[in-house]
């Protein structure tokens, strides 16, 4: 409690300076009263009442003063105590609030339960681990607001987003695979798939169709420019093949004019997500790919969109063939 409520008898010097007053007015009195002709014995008894009343007074003025003190001081604690309470009934009744949707939702209250209580056991030290934290939940909550409003965005090459998605996909993934974005100095045959993000999402596309029975298909858009030139294509089909995914390969001059101008490299999981990918422009041959940013697309409207390209591309795609002949 503030130290203005501590009530504590007077100090020495206190003490000292009204006893003093007192003392001063019963001798002034003592010395009226012999001037006034006033028998010794009564001035000393009149005096000596003076003092202790002006010495009694002292201490019932002092004694009030301290008593609005202490009132002032409890109104003030009594006020800051109704806002600190008003305000955790406020926090408890938006927790609760939360729970009671989260009860309602979709979403799993044992997981919600266990990301806040992971939350709140992060300690302020070390200050860096305690600030990343936060800085990581600010960047999942801002994500979710994304995804909620039917987009999220990643700037640069996203991994855990395309890894998460296959991994929970129970229906289909379908994919169109750019030269642009999937490919190396050389094609494929370099590129995002001999990557260990390449590899790992391989072997995830293996579990979703063998455990789960994901309908995976895939169409690898080849190269204008010489597209006999992709040496490991053959090879790179035969090991998608074998992990279950239905692979076709599309030449440019198979591509219907009006889909060649929209040719995204985009996956669709389950009809429901779409997954775009943006490559950077360069200005020579000899570079990879870059990555400008990742999105996930929740707008039914474009998530149709998607899958109609997929199926009219699919259409005109070459099916492959695991027992035809490598290019030369």
């Amino acid at each position: 409690m503030n130290d203005q409520i501590r009530v504590h008898p007077g100090t020495t010097s206190e003490v000292l300076r009204k006893s003093t007053i007192s003392v001063l007015t019963g001798g002034l009195t003592w010395v009226i009263a012999n001037l006034t002709g006033q028998q010794k014995e009564r001035a000393l008894l009149f005096s000596a009442f003076v003092g202790a009343v002006v010495l009694i007074v002292q201490f019932l003025v002092e004694f009030e003063r301290r008593i609005k003190l202490v009132e002032s001081s409890i109104a003030a604690h009594h006020t800051s105590i109704e806002s600190i309470v008003q305000r955790r009934f406020t926090e408890i009744s938006e927790i609760a609030e939360l729970f009671s949707l989260v009860e309602t939702s979709a979403m799993r209250t044992d997981v919600v339960v266990q990301f806040l209580r992971n939350a709140v056991a992060i300690g302020e030290s070390p200050r860096l681990r305690y600030e990343f934290a936060h800085a990581e939940i600010h960047r999942m909550s801002e994500f979710l607001r994304e995804l909620e409003s039917g987009n999220a965005t990643y700037f640069g090459e996203d991994r855990d987003w395309l890894l998460g998605l296959t991994r929970e996909a129970t229906k289909s993934i379908d994919a169109i695979s750019l030269p642009s974005v999937d490919g190396g100095v050389h094609g494929f045959a370099d590129g995002f798939w001999e990557s260990d993000l390449g590899h790992r999402y391989l072997e995830c596309q293996r579990e979703a169709a063998e455990r789960r029975g994901v309908r995976i298909r895939r169409i690898l858009v080849l190269e204008r420019e010489n597209v006999m030139a992709e040496d490991n294509l053959h090879s790179l089909c035969a090991r998608q093949s074998s992990h279950g995914i239905e692979v076709r390969t599309l030449h440019p001059e198979s591509i219907p004019l009006g889909a060649s101008r929209a040719l995204l490299d985009f996956i669709v999981f389950d009809d429901v997500i779409g997954y775009e990918v943006t490559p950077g422009a360069h200005a020579g041959t000899a570079m990879p790919p870059t990555i400008v940013n990742t999105r996930l697309v929740l707008r039914s409207d474009v998530v149709q969109a998607h899958r109609l390209h997929f199926d009219e591309l699919w259409k005109v795609a070459e099916p492959f063939d695991p027992s035809a002949p490598r290019a030369a």
